[in-house]
């Protein structure tokens, strides 16, 4: 069973909102002061920060899900810090 926390909106509801879904590998030691930087990328231009759940693959390790609303901005956002724009 999933569990959501109260008043946090579920991954369905983030993936209808923000359609755009940007994923970005996460390497061994941690993403570190690239972190910093995609949150900084969004306080730059006052974007609301949603995520999914994180995706494992047992071959290749971790991945972070960012959402986005417009594709303009997760293309931009996938060039700076080398993701992968899906579908």
């Amino acid at each position: 069973m999933t569990r959501r926390y109260k008043g946090r909106p579920s991954g369905k509801t983030i993936a209808s909102d923000f359609p755009y879904i940007v994923e970005i590998a996460v390497p061994p030691g941690g993403l570190g002061k690239r972190l910093k930087a995609m949150h900084a990328f969004h306080d730059r231009d006052g974007i609301q920060v949603a995520h999914l759940p994180h995706r494992h693959d047992d071959d290749k390790g971790d991945y972070l899900l960012w959402c986005f609303a417009r594709r303009t901005v997760a293309e931009e956002f996938a060039a700076k810090f080398s993701g992968t724009l899906m579908g």
